[in-house]
């Protein structure tokens, strides 16, 4: 056999080889990308506005939230926000399937809250609208007993964290915004 003969049966043989791959993997490849977890949903949340029963300044309210998958296409929850730094959100890193639900487990702490307080809470979700609302309302009442200053509920909220919350409200002795001369000091 030549070589200008085995050239031709090599390149034919290449270019059969190379339809084939095209063939198989280009599909297989889009089919990737287009998957159904980048498509939207709609979602249903279990009574998005509450409000709860009045709870005692310092307690904890555990708050859980069902969200419903209403859609043909898995629900993908990518964060929540609350409106208030004195609530805390967890949300499922799972996608729900279709027909299914998930439970946003929030905590509500009431340390440094008197009154009326009211949480926004924004979902963000691969919906057609992006994100969507959850609204709770609590009051909270101060302890018929005592009332606790802003100073104590500080230092207990210390005390049970084991935390150095204090070092991160006032900063480091040398970062409180102001420089000792030791040079000019006076002796009593």
């Amino acid at each position: 056999m030549t070589y200008k003969k085995k050239y031709i049966i090599d390149q034919g043989l290449f270019k059969w080889a190379f339809y084939l791959c095209m063939t198989f993997t280009v599909p297989a490849f889009w089919a990737g990308c287009t998957s159904s977890e980048n498509k939207l949903t709609t979602i249903k949340i279990e009574d998005p506005v509450r409000k709860y029963f009045p709870i005692v300044q310092g307690q904890k309210q555990n708050i859980l939230v069902k969200i419903f998958n209403t859609g043909d296409n898995p629900l993908r929850i990518y964060d929540v926000y609350p409106s208030c730094g004195c609530t805390i959100a967890k949300h499922p890193e799972k996608i729900i399937p279709v027909g299914g639900f998930g439970i946003i487990e929030m905590e509500y702490n009431s340390n440094k809250n008197i009154g009326y307080a009211g949480v926004y809470t924004t979902i963000k979700t691969n919906t057609k609208e992006g994100t969507q609302s959850f609204f709770f309302e609590i009051n909270v009442v101060p302890d018929p007993l005592y009332t606790k200053d802003y100073e104590e509920l500080y230092n207990a909220d210390k005390d049970n964290n084991n935390s150095l919350i204090k070092e991160m409200v006032d900063g480091k002795t040398n970062q409180q915004g102001y420089t000792v001369d030791t040079s000019k000091m006076r002796k009593f």
